[in-house]
């Protein structure tokens, strides 16, 4: 008999699955969906830094925050301001009482700041942990690579500073030195999660303007976090989430052979629908009845870079044709 179970941040996930921050997790009901799809967790829809901060001004609109993410300062006008904090609040304490799996709090943040007292907030409304999803964009040539980082390490420290359930972070890999900033940054959360998905841009040429590329991800995007879970594992202090490229089965057991504690699922279930994720365990558990193995944990980590007989293959970034075929 095959056992799917494993542990995330000291959780017990029945699955390895977990349906990532995204509409299809955004109410009580839908993650009633999520775990009857056999889920392993919920990661729920995310609440920006900006709208906490809303929620704490007074005033007029110049009181909204709007710094690094323009964006979400006319969401927030438009639509996100009025009861953004309660109704989020109000959503993991329903979700808490239909489901039987871990809710995940998610908060979309680009500093450390007043806001930070919401994580308490969402601890005492019942969540298993807290997810920050980070991303200060790197595009100010004035702003060093030390000055973002540190801003990485603040909002975790203070936020683990508010509560007492796990925190993990969802960053993603655009750092001078990846390896040695996720392996200091794993000191002060729980888990990593590797990596996060922004907002791409594309151009129109016919009309001349900034469109928005798509929303989903493809299969081969898995191999960014593929690559760099592999290097990882092991060495940073915590576990690790993979997120982004995860369409099937075969994607969450090389996951998993990386080293990766819990996979994340989104872009497949759009596409596919919920029913999907039986399908991904399906596919889990004959790869592994096929392999002989019987837990998750016998197999884990193989393939990462410190169980390799050729750790520098990980770390080549050229195409060589003796191995490619191409010239």
């Amino acid at each position: 008999m095959v056992d799917l179970r494993t542990r995330y941040m000291g959780l017990e996930l029945r699955t390895p699955l977990i349906v990532s921050a995204s509409g299809l997790t955004k109410s009580a009901d839908a993650v009633k969906e999520c775990a009857a799809a056999d889920a392993g967790a919920v990661v729920l829809k995310s609440i920006f830094e900006e709208q906490i901060e809303a929620d704490l001004a007074t005033g007029e609109d110049a009181h909204l925050p709007g710094r690094q993410l323009p964006e979400a300062y006319d969401f927030i006008k438009g639509h996100g301001r009025d009861r953004a904090v309660e109704r989020y609040l109000e959503t993991i304490a329903e979700a808490r009482a239909v489901v039987d799996i871990p809710v995940i709090a998610s908060i979309h943040c680009v500093s450390a700041g007043n806001w930070t007292h919401f994580a308490r907030k969402a601890q005492d409304a019942g969540a298993s942990a807290i997810e920050l999803n980070v991303f200060i964009p790197p595009m100010d040539p004035r702003r060093t690579g030390a000055e973002i980082e540190r801003t990485y390490f603040d909002i975790a420290r203070e936020v683990r500073h508010a509560v007492t359930i796990p925190v993990a972070m969802k960053i993603g890999p655009y750092f001078s030195g990846l390896s040695n900033f996720a392996v200091r940054l794993s000191n002060e959360v729980d888990a990593l999660v590797l990596f996060n998905r922004f907002f791409r841009l594309d151009f129109d040429i016919d009309r001349m303007a900034l469109v928005p590329a798509s929303m989903i991800s493809e299969p081969s995007e898995i191999e960014m976090p593929l690559r760099w879970i592999s290097i990882l594992s092991g060495r940073v202090h915590g576990d690790i989430s993979a997120s982004t490229g995860v369409h099937d089965g075969r994607a969450v057991i090389k996951a998993l052979l990386a080293g990766a504690t819990s996979v994340q699922v989104c872009s497949t279930l759009y596409e596919n629908g919920l029913w999907y994720l039986a399908k991904i365990l399906a596919d889990l558990r004959a790869w592994m009845e096929s392999q002989g193995f019987s837990t998750i944990e016998e197999f884990r980590g193989r393939m990462r870079q410190l169980a390799s007989s050729d750790p520098s293959a990980y770390e080549r970034v050229q195409f060589m044709k003796i191995h490619t075929g191409i010239e």
